[in-house]
């Protein structure tokens, strides 16, 4: 190793030394890391010591922050942060906590828990993309919980030779026609545009003019925007509200 990358290797300690912090609360000590999670708060967790042993957790707030951001924790999302944990040598404990304990080399623990706990935050990734994904799980997590069957994430050719990705399409049977689905995040103006103009480029094919497109909205938080609704009702297109989902999916989307 050369001069100048040790240099540049003992800046960075001492930076991190003089940058984080530690306070004792008793059995635990809280320590500070200037590393910002997804919040744009400083990464924080709690220690204990003892001999050569160290164990870690962050008490279960990486957990509450997703339940604060409308994040379900759907059996895929939990395998998801099961596996990150994993990986770095810590765990997702029953309650939340994301928990790591060595018997020794405390150092490397600490660094291996500090990247667990960045790459499972990374999973509340705010991008319209990952949120329109997350909302379409817990949809399928919902469907499944009252076994109507589909298929998730289909991508179909229309007119225009462009291709329009759907979040759902459920089959046609002897009580109801193919039906294509979108589960988006949120329901407003832009939304109603840009789902209208895949489904009428879809829709103008004569194998698919039976079908029809039916929009689940996100009311979990809060109601949808009337306006929306209204929109795709006045072309035809079926609204079913979250809220309603349990009820109304095995009469309008099971087979």
């Amino acid at each position: 190793m050369n001069t100048e990358t040790d240099s540049l290797i003992e800046e960075y300690g001492e930076w991190l030394k003089h940058e984080s912090s530690i306070r004792n609360t008793g059995e635990w000590n809280e320590i500070t890391l200037p590393y910002l999670d997804r919040s744009n708060d400083e990464l924080c967790f709690y220690a204990k010591t003892e001999g050569d042993s160290i164990s870690l957790t962050d008490d279960g707030y990486t957990f509450a922050m997703f339940q604060q951001g409308g994040m379900t924790l759907t059996e895929a999302r939990k395998a998801r942060m099961e596996r990150i944990a994993c990986k770095f040598g810590a765990k997702l404990e029953a309650d939340g906590q994301i928990t790591l304990f060595a018997e020794d080399g405390r150092a490397d623990a600490m660094n291996r828990y500090v990247q667990a706990l960045s790459n499972i935050g990374a999973i509340m990734e705010t991008t319209q993309r990952k949120v329109a994904e997350y909302f379409a799980e817990d949809v399928a997590a919902e469907l499944d919980r009252h076994n109507v069957f589909y298929t998730p994430d289909v991508q179909i050719r229309g007119i225009s030779s462009y291709d329009n990705n759907f979040d759902f399409l459920f089959q046609r049977s002897a009580n109801h026609p193919t039906r294509f689905c979108q589960a988006p995040n949120r329901l407003d103006k832009d939304t109603v545009r840009q789902i209208m103009f895949g489904w009428n480029d879809t829709k103008q094919a004569p194998q698919r003019r039976e079908s029809k497109l039916i929009v689940i909205g996100d009311d979990r938080e809060t109601p949808l925007q009337e306006g929306a609704v209204h929109a795709f009702m006045n072309y035809g297109v079926t609204v079913i509200r979250y809220s309603e989902l349990g009820e109304r999916a095995p009469i309008e989307l099971a087979a």
